[in-house]
């Protein structure tokens, strides 16, 4: 390439060559493409041509096209009813307000006391509803006396057993989040409202009973007369059923002796 002497501006530049390649229509060359007069006057001329303006793009950029995520492949846990009780007992637990010591154990006197006061009531039942012995009967050699004493130990333990039915039931819905303190003085007590039923019924009943024997009535025949529990072990019957319709009441309202109690 050379510049032509005298070159101003809006001369073009012509190429030189020496070759046959510099004729334009030489072998099939193209014809060269003529220059902007402006650019090669501004070259010749010594000045840096402008730099051409950048278009820049507005309004909210494009994202990028999304490449799908693979599905998620969700676990399935598999929890247990015991996990879910002991759970729900957790957070019933964590909102209930806590009880202190003093209050629990005053909670278990209570019950306890109840069951002495409802023991003479009981005994006072007993004496009514157990069967009277005939005593002219027995003078004459019946072995009826050996069935009613039967009876009347039956009746006790009948008595003692609703009692206690009752008693587990309340308990259990007044004073079941207390705690070991109510099953103490449930137990307890029972067996001391046993004893006091077992004393008033005798109280009531046995009195009558040998003053309508004769005289000369032997000793073996005043204790057949006599109107008292034989079997001793009925006197756990009151405690036993109650601890025992307490502990049912627990386990069908899913909780156990650990309390406190889930509510539902």
């Amino acid at each position: 390439m050379a510049e032509l002497p005298g070159g101003t501006r809006g001369t073009r530049d012509i190429s030189v060559c020496s070759g046959p390649e510099g004729h334009p229509r030489a072998e099939g060359g193209a014809e060269p493409v003529p220059a902007d007069p402006a650019a090669s006057s501004d070259r010749s001329a010594g000045v840096p041509a402008e730099p051409a303006d950048t278009v820049t793009p507005t309004g909210p950029p494009v994202p990028a096209a999304a490449v799908p995520a693979e599905p998620a492949v969700h676990e399935v846990a598999v929890v247990s009813a015991a996990d879910l009780a002991e759970g729900e007992a957790a957070a019933w637990a964590s909102t209930s307000p806590p009880q202190s010591m003093r209050a629990r154990l005053l909670a278990g006197a209570v019950c306890a006391l109840a069951m002495v006061v409802v023991g003479p009531l009981l005994g006072l039942l007993w004496a009514a509803c157990a069967p009277h012995l005939d005593v002219a009967a027995v003078l004459a050699g019946a072995m009826s006396v050996f069935s009613v004493q039967s009876t009347v130990d039956a009746y006790f333990a009948m008595i003692c057993a609703v009692a206690g039915v009752i008693g587990g039931l309340v308990t259990y819905w007044r004073a079941a989040d207390v705690g070991w303190p109510v099953a103490v003085g449930l137990g307890a007590g029972g067996v001391a409202g046993s004893l006091l039923a077992g004393e008033v019924g005798r109280l009531r009943r046995s009195d009558a009973a040998l003053d309508s024997l004769p005289p000369n009535a032997t000793d073996l025949l005043r204790d057949l007369a006599d109107f008292h529990v034989r079997a001793t072990g009925l006197y756990l019957v009151l405690p036993g059923v109650a601890l025992l319709v307490l502990a049912l009441a627990l386990w069908a309202g899913g909780t156990t002796f650990g309390w406190p109690r889930r509510r539902r």
